[in-house]
């Protein structure tokens, strides 16, 4: 409902033409990743089914993944329980498996994404730009942030994806903590759950790197830049 009764409430799109592709995306990425002379960066912002799936199919493509970035988690608070994250409670299982692969990974999590919100002041910069793709920025996060002031009482809503992929473009944009990472896959009340050691209780290795700070004018200006590009 965050997101409106189309998922992208807001704007108005074209009619879809594309058609759904036959081959499925867990044979794609295995082939993809098999196939491939050098090392893939996989970056997931959704739940990490696919890739999970994948790395169980055919542990072999583990040696062609370069790290594996992901959306998701918090070492805080959920937002669809007090305890999980969307993208890891749906499931759970696929996380555990890629968290625990072995591979170099980074977490940006609603601990970093909820201190870059997206207020009105933003929405009108962006809209200035005066192109179609800033229209169409401002139209979505008008709706967006309108629901997360009903829900949350912000004034702003957070853009988790981007600030995912303006990490990979400026890595200098997030701070991150070297952390020991597990999922929740068992307890109900926190299932789901990203748990992360950030004082190192526990002593154990830290697998991740864990997204903590964010700077958000930089940010923004990857945000700027990028939309000026649809000239």
């Amino acid at each position: 409902d965050i997101h409106g009764e189309t998922g992208l409430d807001g704007p108005v799109f074209e009619p879809l033409t594309r058609k759904i592709e036959a081959e499925h995306a867990v044979n794609y990425l295995v082939k993809t990743l098999m196939n491939s002379d050098e090392k893939i960066t996989m970056v997931t912002t959704g739940p990490m089914t696919n890739l999970g799936m994948a790395i169980r199919m055919e542990p072999k493509i583990l040696d062609k993944i370069q790290e594996i970035v992901f959306m998701g988690g918090s070492y805080a608070n959920g937002n669809v329980t007090p305890a999980a994250e969307f993208n890891i409670l749906a499931d759970a299982e696929a996380a555990h498996v890629c968290i625990s692969s072995g591979l170099p990974i980074t977490m940006v999590g609603l601990d970093v994404t909820r201190k870059a919100l997206c207020y009105p002041q933003i929405v009108e910069r962006m809209r200035k730009i005066g192109n179609k793709a800033s229209v169409l920025f401002a139209d979505l996060m008008a709706f967006f942030c309108k629901t997360q002031k009903e829900v949350y009482g912000w004034e702003g809503g957070p853009l988790h994806d981007p600030i995912t992929i303006a990490y990979l473009i400026d890595p200098t944009v997030i701070t991150t903590k070297p952390m020991n990472v597990t999922v929740d896959t068992s307890s109900s009340q926190s299932y789901g759950r990203t748990n992360c050691d950030y004082f190192g209780y526990m002593k154990k290795k830290e697998n991740v790197n864990v997204g903590i700070d964010i700077d958000v004018e930089k940010f923004w200006d990857l945000v700027e830049v990028g939309l000026k590009l649809y000239d």
